[in-house]
């Protein structure tokens, strides 16, 4: 899949700026603040319907503006082009998501549509923070893959805060809940099962792609692996029925601690994935370098898996990587993903990428300056 051009309006900072796209690395140069990320930020909007960091859709609308607009049109392998544009309205609050004109409503129905792979400073608690950030890691990802597994998430997280808000009341009024959580608990065990079992085989699938990456980045030195750390006992195998006895029984187990609480304590939300690299806790021993280098073999691992079950090629978003990354690494990073896929860059230094690209046809480069774009145009050898 490709992106084969962009148009943006009153989105941050950019009145409006158009891109034609090139099939390999797409370059956006600029000092802080100008402008790159917004761009990385639009296409984003595109692929999942919204920003991959902001929190909501009005802090990207420009300052004084009404309505934002990103329109792109994506190139499949196969099939017919697609013309996706998103529009929000600040004064309505709405927002409005359509392929071709035609409305798409749910949103969630996009997702997986255009796969992406984005890897930027605002994933590096994946590596570094709680387990939320690697149950959300990983979530993202199979969601990507699996629209049942997507909508099984929906649904437990709905479960969730309902039985959530049963035992804050029931704590708030110091009264036993009695019945209230029982048809709550009995989904909670069903979708809950389904989750653990599906993440449980996601880890076994995905080790590889993330040993490849980070061998192709490194070396063979330093072994990386990802272990799953669910609540209930998992094996090979492992069944849904198995898994929901375990969830019931624990739930059972914690009832008091929940009361007290007044919150769910058992389930697929409380799940660790554990990062390590030679058997050593990535969060306790790791360095700068070695979390950065696991990052980005996290997201070309992520590429890879999409890949194979999208049956689409997913593009490369990567915000402000290589600044982070030593000039070694740096170099064989990019001259790996510009092979892989369409992928698209931000970053301040020119000179690294003059150096190691030829622009043209199937690279470009552009230079942000306060919202506006201007493409670089090789001189024609005489």
């Amino acid at each position: 899949m490709k992106l084969v051009s962009l148009t943006l309006q009153h989105f941050r900072n950019h009145l409006k700026s158009s891109f034609e796209f090139g099939g390999g690395a797409n370059v956006f140069l600029g000092d802080n603040g100008q402008g790159k990320t917004n761009v990385i930020e639009a296409i984003s909007y595109l692929c999942l319907t919204k920003s991959f960091y902001a929190a909501g859709d009005s802090l990207a609308l420009a300052f004084g503006e009404e309505l934002f607009e990103v329109e792109g049109t994506f190139l499949p392998e196969r099939g017919t082009p697609s013309m996706v544009r998103v529009a929000y309205s600040g004064g309505r609050g709405e927002k409005v998501f359509s392929i071709n004109k035609r409305s798409i409503e749910p949103f969630s129905s996009v997702i997986g549509r255009f796969p992406v792979v984005i890897c930027s400073p605002e994933h590096a608690p994946i590596t570094t923070a709680g387990p939320a950030e690697r149950r959300r890691f990983v979530d993202f990802v199979i969601s990507q893959s699996s629209a049942h597994y997507f909508q099984t998430l929906m649904e437990y997280r709905r479960v969730l805060r309902q039985r959530n808000k049963v035992l804050s009341e029931a704590k708030a009024s110091r009264k036993e809940p009695g019945s209230a959580t029982g048809p709550w608990d009995q989904q909670l065990v069903t979708l809950g099962s389904s989750i653990i079992c599906k993440r449980n085989e996601f880890v076994t699938e995905f080790h590889d792609y993330i040993e490849s990456a980070y061998h192709h980045l490194v070396g063979l030195d330093e072994q990386p692996t990802m272990v799953y750390e669910p609540m209930v006992t998992i094996s090979q195998g492992l069944q849904e029925a198995h898994v929901a006895e375990e969830l019931l029984s624990q739930l059972e187990a914690r009832r008091i601690d929940e009361l007290r609480l007044g919150a769910t304590l058992v389930g697929p939300h409380r799940d660790e994935f554990l990062l390590t690299i030679n058997g050593l806790d990535l969060r306790k021993f790791a360095s700068q370098g070695q979390h950065k280098t696991y990052l980005v073999a996290l997201k070309l691992g992520e590429f890879f898996y999409l890949k194979d079950r999208c049956h689409e090629t997913p593009i490369l978003l990567l915000d402000d990587v290589f600044s982070e990354l030593d000039r070694t690494r740096a170099q064989s990073l990019l001259s790996y993903v510009r092979e892989l896929s369409q992928t698209f860059i931000t970053s301040t230094d020119p000179h690294f990428f003059d150096e190691a690209l030829s622009f043209g046809d199937r690279d470009r480069k552009f230079s942000i300056r306060g919202g506006a774009a201007v493409e670089y145009q090789p001189v024609a050898a005489i």
